[in-house]
C-alpha cells in the first residue's frame, strides 16, 4: 500500500481513517486543516497544521513525506475569498477558481486536479475504508413503516433534485408533505428547522442522498451520531441514505443511539 496523505478537516471521520491506517499498519501522514480538524485527531499522529488557502505548504509536506495517495476527510466550510490568505499555489488555485462557475463540484474537481498534477493520486474515503459505505436494508431494531417507505419515495426524488441542482442533500418528509430541504445550512440546521413545522400525527423521515453528478471521492454524505441527536431532538423517527455512496460514521456508537431513542435506520437505492 503507498503512504497515504491525510486531507483532516472537522468531525470523526479524519479520526477512524487514522485508526484504520494504524490497524492494517499502513504509512501515513496528516494534514491538519486550521480552524476545521479537531485538536483530538493529531493527538499522537504524525501532522502538520495548514489554513485552507496554504497549498503549496500541504504540496511541500506530502512530497517531504514521500507521500503518494491522498484522502480527504471530514467537512470543511468553503470559505468566502475575504477569508483566505493564500501562498503562492493557493493564489494560482483561486484564479483557477475565480473563471470557473463556483459550484461545490466545480471547486473540487478543479482541486483534485491541482493535487494529481503534482503527482499525487486522489483516492475517496470509501475507497479506504470501503466498510465505512452504507449497504442495503436496516441497521438497528426498529423497522420503517410502509407509511414511512411512502414519505421515502418521495424524499429520494426531491433530494436527488436539490442534487441536480447543486443545492443540497437531505430533505424531511411526513405524510407525503415535504418540511424542509436542506441548503447552504446543512443536514443539522435543517432537521433543527423542522420542529416548528411538524404536524400531529405520524413522526417525519429524514432521507439522504447523494448529487447526481457528486464528486465521491471528496464530498460523500456522512451520517453519524450528531445527525441522531439532531433527530431525537426534533422528532424525526427514522433516517434513509443511498447505499453505496453515503458514508457510516461511529457505526455502533450511531446504531446503539438510534436503538435507544426507536430511530430506525435504512440503507436504499435511489
Amino acid at each position: 500500500m503507498e503512504k497515504l496523505g491525510i486531507l483532516a478537516g472537522n468531525g470523526t471521520m479524519p479520526k477512524e481513517v487514522i485508526e484504520h491506517c494504524k490497524a492494517i499498519k499502513r504509512d501515513f501522514f496528516v494534514v491538519g486543516i486550521e480552524p476545521f480538524v479537531l485538536p483530538e485527531t493529531l493527538y499522537e499522529t504524525p501532522h502538520i497544521l495548514v489554513k485552507i488557502g496554504e497549498i503549496g505548504k500541504i504540496f511541500k509536506y506530502f512530497q517531504a513525506n514521500k507521500v503518494k495517495e491522498v484522502v480527504f476527510a471530514g467537512g470543511i466550510r468553503r470559505p468566502s475569498f475575504k477569508e483566505l490568505i493564500p501562498d503562492w499555489e493557493g493564489a494560482k488555485l483561486i484564479t483557477k477558481l475565480a473563471i470557473k462557475k463556483m459550484s461545490d463540484d466545480n471547486i473540487f474537481r478543479v482541486l483534485i486536479d491541482e493535487i494529481e498534477l503534482k503527482g499525487f493520486k486522489v483516492v475517496g474515503a470509501h475507497e479506504v475504508m470501503p466498510q465505512m459505505l452504507f449497504s442495503e436494508g436496516v441497521y438497528g431494531k426498529t423497522k420503517p413503516s410502509k407509511e414511512d417507505f411512502e414519505d421515502i419515495q418521495i424524499g429520494i426524488k426531491v433530494a436527488k433534485t436539490l442534487g441536480e441542482l447543486d443545492v443540497g442533500q437531505s430533505c424531511v418528509v411526513q405524510e407525503g408533505i415535504i418540511l424542509a430541504v436542506e441548503a447552504r445550512e446543512g443536514t443539522d440546521n435543517m432537521i433543527d428547522r423542522i420542529s416548528a413545522l411538524k404536524r400531529d400525527g405520524k413522526a417525519p423521515v429524514l432521507i439522504k442522498m447523494a448529487k447526481p453528478k457528486q464528486e465521491i471521492r471528496v464530498d460523500l454524505p456522512t451520517i453519524g451520531t450528531r445527525t441522531i441527536e439532531f433527530m431525537k431532538k426534533n422528532g424525526v423517527k427514522g433516517l434513509a441514505v443511498e447505499i453505496g455512496s453515503t458514508i457510516f460514521l461511529e457505526k455502533e456508537k450511531v446504531i446503539k443511539m438510534a436503538n435507544e431513542a426507536k430511530i430506525f435506520i435504512v440503507g436504499v437505492k435511489d
